[in-house]
């Protein structure tokens, strides 16, 4: 049974508005890296700005300490906050925003559907099997297409990546914590953790950027990717399904090439457009669950 045009059409929405964002930030990642700022610095922006937008939701409802625990709180902002960040910062000084879009998002995506399949006992279709198979199929097509032997540092981080992306998105899920809440409780923590550490500890590039490079990162990381994007991707979580809301992720692939090729100027071939046209089967098939299942 798919889900009631109530939770299809909102949810799909808020996929697509993540989607655009996530897409959009790889680029952006990608170009602050590879000019006159550093991961440390793109990540200190991302969370001192979301982490001040986010503090009255902490205010209100707190870190949900007593479903979490200190491991659970570990996970979620090491998931999905600065340390993940830092990871995928890292992975894009070697790789192309092309290879992050494939590998980051399709990992996650099918990571997720399968451990949700074995430990939350979501129903695991021949439909959404094949759009597995056909997710990593097109991620392997894509990486092909684009392979470079002085890369492979960073398509290891990104894969690091996608891994801490599905235990945050599971672990929400267990812990059936709120989106708002969630999203939150990554900003404000990560900003807690990390920002005392980059401002004793460690190294800068902020007093040589431009200043509309750093408005820039600081709009887009902090508002759009700290607190839209993953306020979007939580609700479109709760509407389609833990598998479905992370499988529409996998769309990245095709825009971000697109983004990448009008913003970086990255090369776009044949093979690379078919290879994400082959991950968009894959997420056709995929996207919509046997029945619906709230993220909790």
């Amino acid at each position: 049974m798919s889900p009631n045009l109530k939770d299809l059409v909102p949810g799909l929405t808020w996929s697509l508005l993540a989607l655009g964002i996530w897409s959009g930030s790889l680029v952006l990642t990608r170009l602050g890296v590879t000019t006159t700022l550093n991961a440390y610095d793109l990540v200190a922006l991302r969370f001192s700005v979301a982490s001040v937008l986010l503090l009255p939701v902490i205010w209100r409802y707190g870190f949900a300490g007593e479903r979490l625990g200190i491991a659970g709180l570990a996970m979620i902002v090491t998931g999905y906050g600065a340390p993940y960040m830092l990871v995928i910062a890292f992975g894009l000084g070697f790789a192309s925003a092309g290879a992050a879009g494939a590998i980051n998002p399709g990992l996650m995506a099918a990571i997720v559907a399968v451990v949700g399949w074995r430990m939350f006992g979501d129903v695991m279709t021949l439909r959404r099997a094949v759009g597995i198979a056909t997710i990593l199929a097109g991620i392997g097509l894509l990486l092909a297409a684009i392979y470079d032997p002085s890369a492979l540092p960073g398509y290891g981080l990104l894969v690091a990546s996608a891994v801490l992306w599905a235990s945050y998105a599971l672990m929400i899920r267990s812990a059936g914590i709120p989106a708002a809440q969630a999203t939150a409780i990554v900003a404000v923590g990560s900003a807690v953790v990390y920002l005392p550490v980059y401002i004793l500890a460690l190294p800068k590039g902020l007093g040589d950027a431009p200043l509309a490079d750093i408005l820039l990162q600081a709009g887009f990381q902090g508002v759009g990717v700290g607190v839209i994007a993953l306020f979007a991707f939580n609700r479109s979580c709760e509407r389609l399904g833990s598998a479905a809301g992370a499988a529409m992720p996998a769309l990245i692939p095709l825009t971000t090439q697109a983004l990448a090729w009008l913003i970086l100027g990255e090369a776009v071939s044949l093979p690379q457009l078919s290879a994400a046209a082959v991950t968009g089967v894959g997420v056709a098939l995929c996207v919509l669950p046997v029945r619906p299942r709230a993220c909790r």
